[in-house]
């Protein structure tokens, strides 16, 4: 069980956190906006088995990722765009492209597709960067649901930008997305809001293994074990490392 990993760490983990995993986990072979249960499955197995790829390893280490060719190694249930933007985001996301995210879409990938898929790798690196960190095993991923198919349907107010992908402005936010523009408007928050769905599960997971807002506000009295100054050291740190400019 899922529960189970969590409960064996060597570390305490805060049950916000261990809940939001679990429910991350469990929700990976469900049905989603613009993708099957058995696609999402697909998605996460690949986001796991990206590290393994030799063509990634080696563009990894090159100046330039778009000077090596090859073919990805893979596990052979995705088409081969879908492999490639999997690959990119969950091992060398910080040399991706606006020309690079145009040729995906000029591969069929639907820009929605898209969005949902980049979320789902996302999920899964961040958990198992987390379960590796603190020593334990790979959450083990359920099977897909069921065959129904998803609604795949755009909430109202969508507009191109202002990054490459469509996305929903404040002002033009409608009923799909609920409350989610209360606490006020980040670009990085907003950059899911083409997939509703997904929007909320990503960030269902991201606000516990960092803050939600308005905490991200606050300077002190946090429920963390370390202080919010060590917090931000640590996150600069990573986004230096990983090359992450947001």
């Amino acid at each position: 069980m899922l529960k189970d990993v969590l409960d064996n760490s060597p570390f305490l983990i805060r049950d916000d956190l261990k809940s939001a995993i679990n429910k991350a986990c469990s929700e990976v072979g469900q049905v989603g906006a613009w993708l099957s249960g058995e696609q999402r499955l697909a998605i996460a197995n690949e986001a796991r088995h990206a590290w393994e790829c030799k063509l990634c390893q080696r563009r990894k280490e090159a100046l330039s990722p778009y000077a090596i060719d090859g073919d990805h190694d893979h596990l052979g249930a995705l088409p081969e765009a879908w492999v490639e933007a999997v690959h990119r985001i969950v091992t060398d996301s910080g040399r991706i492209t606006e020309s690079w995210y145009d040729s995906m879409i000029a591969a069929g990938i639907i820009e929605d597709e898209f969005i949902e898929l980049l979320s789902l790798s996302t999920m899964l690196t961040c958990i198992d960067t987390f379960t590796r960190g603190i020593g334990i095993e790979s959450i083990a991923l359920p099977t897909a649901a069921d065959s129904t198919e998803p609604v795949r349907k755009r909430p109202g107010g969508v507009k191109t930008g202002p990054g490459w992908a469509p996305t929903v402005a404040p002002e033009d936010a409608g009923p799909e997305l609920g409350n989610f523009y209360d606490i006020g408007h980040q670009f990085i928050r907003r950059s899911l809001t083409l997939v509703p769905d997904e929007l909320n599960r990503f960030w269902n997971l991201m606000d516990p293994f960092y803050m939600a807002n308005p905490g991200v506000n606050e300077l002190e009295g946090i429920d963390r074990a370390i202080s919010r100054a060590q917090i931000e050291f640590v996150a600069t740190r990573v986004s230096k490392y990983l090359d992450c400019f947001y």
